[in-house]
């Protein structure tokens, strides 16, 4: 019986994990998405095909499971016998239909068990079952029109052995088919009547008979812990929505907010330098508000709580009520005062409040599709295929142990990757991400390197728009000559927005981009160089626009005027020297790999731009 090449995918992808509020809705869309793709995955091999990509799923006592380390993507290309392409391709689909049901029969039931089955009726599971593709009558099948998923599968025949080219012509038919199946986008939209939902703002809003939406949700806020669902009602849910917020996929982990991410390094520091005032501050705010507390962190002992509690602004009475539903009549003055003493105190021991921002970061394997050609031109195309598939999954495993969902991982799957960090660390982790994918998926027929996109935001900021923020930073990257690049996105509170690129060479030779934010950062002498230093290079590349002998006379004049002497480690003319080299150099490479993608700015100017954003993470976001 002659082989065939099965692609399978399904979507949406980016508007499902897209719709968050919270990193805990993050993490739940992008998990779900990796429980399909792997039932689907584990129910092509468990009927005797070969998976091709992923590499990484493995034969357990008769039963098919996918490796720990890698997220399965939502594209599978597997060997079928050809004669049952067709057979494969819809177990695969009855899988993914399974594994979501299973998932959204499970967030269904913790949701009538943590609000109360009285909040459940007729009409309730009338909307679920419409928004979640959940038959009616158990004998009903799925399809498209009563589904929030879109499955399309293509397969071609293997005209010879599957060592043989044979495996390349057979792909790309099957991609070209797959790409043709997509286009025809077949579903019948269905109407979303009365108040929406919060997530996406287009799917009507999960209530009851008796109760409107806005005065269902009002309710059962009352039931749930605000860590659940914001008090009063200011949040309504969909069904994907309940699917996420109450996923069982959350129960063993404890995904971290954007605020909790913000304030790790802070914390970090406050547990190593200020100890006792940091129990200080724990008791105080215990004492203050005592069972409305919830344990954001319940392995920490020393601070279970979430990282917004770290901040001064969190304690004043609207945002009380907002998060922790504690109404200001209720409210005990001097409690609140005393917390606000004990953190105040806190701040100044551990050396200074902890920076409102944090980092989306997104790393993107650069020309995969080129790659993926150069293994299909190979004498075995097959064997490079799998081959590059396993690079990937090498990788995905560095990544794991490198990181975890705890600490902000969100999704972990080859050639993508996305995840939180605190603003200090976003950077130089991505610089460390980009520089393992190109070691470790390097194969005989291909060498890769990966761009990424950081979005830096308020912890308050919208994580939607952060999230998209990412995403547009990584499409900038990604024109950058030869790629190889990061592009960052500065979403200032105050409104104002700045945009970086810079390839990774460049940055490697500039050297630790840590060490330029040290030039601005102050541990108690003062910063070594003057605040006013990155603007004042923005107005001499104004003039002086090519990074030449002229450019670089003029950094080190500026080194000069704006050299804190009284520093414990100044500034000697050799080292003044030196970073004038390394930025005028850096310029010069920014000037012939971005300036002309970049709105033509000049690499003088996107220098002083670097500088400004090394002196905002210096300062924590802060003036």
């Amino acid at each position: 019986m002659p082989d065939a090449v099965l692609v399978f995918t399904f979507g949406p992808i980016q508007p499902f994990i897209a719709e968050a509020r919270r990193t805990s809705d993050l993490y739940a869309g992008s998990q779900t998405l990796v429980a399909l793709a792997r039932a689907a995955a584990e129910a092509l091999i468990a009927r005797g095909g070969t998976l091709v990509y992923p590499a990484g799923l493995t034969a357990n006592g008769g039963h098919q499971q996918a490796a720990a380390a890698q997220d399965v993507p939502n594209k599978l290309v597997a060997i079928v016998p050809h004669e049952q392409a067709e057979e494969f391709a819809r177990a695969a689909e009855r899988a993914l239909w399974a594994e979501w049901h299973r998932l959204a029969e499970q967030a269904r039931r913790s949701f009538a068990t943590k609000v109360g089955a009285a909040f459940v009726d007729d009409t309730w599971l009338a909307t679920w079952r419409r928004q979640t593709g959940e038959p009616a009558d158990a004998a009903d099948a799925p399809g498209p029109a009563a589904s929030p998923w879109e499955v399309y599968w293509a397969a071609a025949r293997l005209d010879g052995p599957r060592e043989s080219h044979a495996y390349a012509k057979a792909y790309e038919q099957a991609s070209r088919g797959l790409d043709a199946a997509k286009r025809t986008r077949a579903f019948v939209a269905a109407e979303e009547h009365g108040d929406k939902d919060s997530l996406s703002g287009r799917r009507a809003a999960l209530h009851t008979t008796n109760l409107p939406a806005r005065k269902y949700w009002e309710q059962v806020s009352a039931q749930a812990s605000p860590s659940l669902l914001r008090p009063e009602g200011r949040e309504r849910l969909d069904a994907l929505g309940v699917c996420k917020r109450f996923s069982r996929l959350l129960d063993d982990v404890r995904f971290p907010s954007t605020s909790t991410v913000a304030t790790a390094d802070f914390l970090a520091r406050a547990k190593q330098r200020a100890p006792d005032a940091l129990r200080a501050y724990r008791e105080a705010l215990e004492a203050f508000l005592g069972r409305r507390l919830y344990r954001a962190r319940a392995h920490d002992a020393s601070w279970p709580y979430d990282g917004d509690l770290l901040f001064a602004e969190t304690l004043a009475p609207e945002r009380l009520r907002d998060s922790y539903g504690a109404k200001p009549q209720e409210l005990d003055p001097r409690a609140l005062r005393s917390a606000q003493e004990t953190l105040r105190a806190l701040h100044q021991t551990a050396g200074g409040a902890p920076s409102p921002y944090y980092a989306v970061v997104v790393l993107d394997g650069d020309s995969m599709g080129q790659r993926l050609g150069a293994c299909l031109a190979a004498g075995n195309p097959l064997a490079a295929h799998q081959e590059l598939s396993r690079r990937l999954a090498a990788f995905s495993d560095w990544v794991r142990q490198r990181l975890t969902p705890e600490r902000g991982l969100v999704y972990n799957g080859g050639d993508d990757v996305l995840l939180l960090a605190p603003l200090a660390e976003a950077l130089p982790l991505a610089a460390e991400l980009a520089a393992e994918f190109q070691a470790r998926t390097a194969t005989p027929e291909t060498q890769g390197t990966a761009s990424a996109g950081i979005a830096v935001a308020h912890h308050l900021y919208p994580l939607d728009a952060a999230l998209r923020a990412a995403r547009e930073a990584e499409a900038r990257a990604k024109q950058v000559t030869g790629k190889a690049a990061v592009g960052v996105a500065v979403l200032r509170r105050s409104g104002e927005r700045r945009e970086l690129v810079s390839p990774w060479a460049a940055l490697d030779a500039l050297g630790e981009f840590d060490a330029l934010v040290a030039l601005f950062r102050d541990d108690g002498a003062g910063s070594l160089l003057a605040g006013r230093f990155p603007y004042e290079v923005a107005d001499a590349a104004r003039v002086l626009p090519v990074a030449n002998d002229l450019f670089a006379a003029e950094l080190r004049r500026l080194l000069a005027r704006h050299h804190n002497q009284r520093h414990p480690q100044p500034l000697t003319d050799e080292r003044r020297a030196d970073w004038a080299h390394r930025l005028s150099a850096w310029a010069a490479s920014l000037a012939s790999t971005v300036g002309g993608t970049h709105d033509g700015t000049t690499g003088t100017a996107l220098v002083a731009d670097w500088l400004v954003f090394a002196r905002f993470v210096a300062q924590g976001g802060g003036e």
